[in-house]
C-alpha cells in the first residue's frame, strides 16, 4: 500500500463517525413465539439491542448505521414473516409461521383484505 498513513486515517474515520442510533417502529406479530423470532433474527453484527413488545407492537432496536441499515432491519422481518410499518411481510415466509403468529386477516399481494381488490 502506498499511503499507509492515509489509510489509517481514512479506517480511524469510518469508526469514529459511526452512530448507534436508536429507533422504534411497528412490527404485526402477536405472541411470545413471535417476539422471540423477531429478536433471535435481530441478533447479527451491527445490531446491539432488539426488544419487541407484546402489547404495544413496537420494536426498538440500537444499531450502528455503518454495518447496518434501517432498510436492512425492515427487510429482515418481512424475510421471517411479519410486516413493519414500512414493509409488508413476505407471504410465502409469512404462510410457514405458525396458525397463532399469522395475522388475522391475510393480506393480499395488492396490500389489502378487501375482496375482489386484485387476482392471486
Amino acid at each position: 500500500m502506498k499511503h499507509p498513513i492515509l489509510f489509517s486515517l481514512l479506517l480511524i474515520s469510518t469508526i469514529l463517525f459511526a452512530k448507534n442510533i436508536t429507533t422504534q417502529f411497528e412490527v404485526k406479530a402477536n405472541c411470545e413465539i413471535c417476539k422471540e423470532k423477531i429478536e433471535t433474527t435481530l441478533d447479527i453484527p451491527g445490531i446491539t439491542h432488539a426488544n419487541w413488545n407484546i402489547e404495544t407492537k413496537i420494536l426498538t432496536v440500537r444499531y450502528n448505521d455503518k454495518k447496518v441499515s434501517i432498510e436492512d432491519i425492515h427487510n429482515l422481518i418481512s424475510d421471517i414473516g411479519y410486516s413493519t410499518d414500512k414493509v409488508s411481510a413476505n407471504l410465502k415466509s409469512q404462510s410457514k409461521l405458525m396458525k397463532c403468529c399469522q395475522p388475522k386477516k391475510p393480506v393480499k399481494n395488492c396490500g389489502t383484505s378487501k375482496k375482489g381488490c386484485c387476482s392471486k
